[in-house]
């Protein structure tokens, strides 16, 4: 405590309250979630983005295009513009809906994770696809009168938008990270990133038209009217797909997804890898993991404790506001979990007794026993329809 406590416990603590109220713990967790989150959508947008201006020009060379589809102005300037606007924008997103229903992240989990690199990919290969084809496409349309340096001109300047534009589109559906954006909830909460968006089409449509301007830039010639539609459309087919993705990337991609990665990372040289230290908690959870023997055994597999013989304890498990709440039927001996935390059970049952100590009541079914692991032990022994709640902490 930082105001009560003394000097010594503060020393000596991992963790001071500077107002001594508990409750500060949940609203740092909170942040924490938040700030997270927040980087990964920082990850999710500009590592794609970033990709894809390089990759268009190389992919550009390899399927045969004379000239490149973008410049290096033209790609300098996505770089600063889409960063400081819209990538800025991400960092100051709130909370997302539920994110106190998460379940703490193992530890060492890392930023750039599955689906950050996944998602990279993803619409990394989207955008190259639509700037290359719009570039291609605009040099088939442009009328056969024009000089070789105007087609040129037209179609850059076409992929350029289209580039852009489909960023937009991008950063919006960026807002959640697995949420859908179809939903009321996209327009609340965070309206810089909304001006971040309409700065960014504003001044390009602005370095588009503006005599000067747009020589810089490299389209002297502006961008023909078809164009444009065009570019909104490639802009909503990024934003759908990505949308789409969504919704398929756990129940579908992500099995597919994270085998791969795993062969690819167990294969890569040590100087790749990132694994953190065993910390002390995290050896002492080993060493019970390792050392379960006798009546029950975990089954590392299902996460299941089971019996010597191999047949698995009756599990039904329910949620619970912290941690994991599970209702275990009578095993014959103590109870141990995966994490190896677990440190209490209570009790649901009206007439049990704890060491010959007397009735445990408990009023209308809710918990209000507290049962140490051998006591709950005992319990379990003497009735065995009895129901305890285990609460891994």
């Amino acid at each position: 405590m930082g105001i009560t406590g003394t000097e010594v416990s503060k020393e000596a603590a991992k963790m001071v309250l500077a107002d001594d109220n508990f409750a500060t713990i949940v609203i740092a967790v909170r942040e924490g979630r938040r700030v997270w989150d927040n980087l990964r959508k920082l990850l999710i947008f500009n590592l794609p983005v970033n990709f894809a201006q390089g990759f268009s020009i190389w992919w550009g060379y390899v399927v045969g295009f004379e000239q490149a589809p973008l410049t290096a102005i033209q790609v300098l300037y996505v770089n600063m513009v889409t960063a400081c606007t819209m990538g800025m924008s991400l960092a100051v997103e709130p909370a997302e809906p539920g994110v106190m229903n998460k379940p703490p992240r193992r530890i060492g989990k890392r930023l750039l994770g599955k689906l950050v690199l996944w998602r990279c990919v993803f619409v990394c290969v989207i955008l190259v696809i639509l700037v290359l084809g719009m570039y291609e496409w605009a040099l088939s349309t442009v009328p056969e009168e024009y000089s070789a340096d105007k087609k040129v001109n037209l179609a850059r300047a076409e992929a350029f938008n289209v580039l852009v534009f489909c960023e937009i589109g991008y950063c919006l559906t960026t807002r959640f990270i697995k949420m859908s954006t179809f939903h009321p909830r996209v327009f609340t909460g965070n309206y810089v990133i909304f001006l971040t968006m309409f700065l960014t089409a504003g001044m390009q449509v602005f370095i588009t038209y503006v005599p000067g301007v747009q020589w810089f830039f490299n389209m002297p010639d502006g961008i023909m009217p078809i164009s444009w539609a065009r570019v909104f459309v490639c802009m909503f087919v990024v934003y759908g797909i990505v949308e789409i993705e969504k919704r398929l990337v756990d129940p579908i991609m992500m099995p597919i997804i994270r085998p791969c990665f795993g062969w690819i990372y167990s294969h890569s040289p040590k100087f790749f890898k990132l694994d953190p230290e065993e910390d002390e908690h995290d050896k002492k959870a080993r060493v019970r993991r390792e050392s379960l023997t006798g009546s029950q055994q975990l089954d590392s597999a299902a996460g299941t404790p089971t019996h010597a013989g191999g047949s698995p304890v009756v599990l039904g498990r329910t949620s619970a506001t912290y941690g994991v709440a599970v209702t275990l039927a009578a095993s014959g001996g103590a109870v141990r979990t995966a994490s190896g935390r677990l440190t209490e059970l209570t009790t649901t049952a009206g007439d049990l007794t704890r060491g010959g100590s007397g009735a445990l009541p408990a009023a209308d079914g809710k918990p209000d026993v507290k049962l140490t692991l051998e006591d709950a032990a005992k319990v379990q022994r003497q009735g065995s329809n009895k129901k305890v709640a285990l609460a891994d902490q």
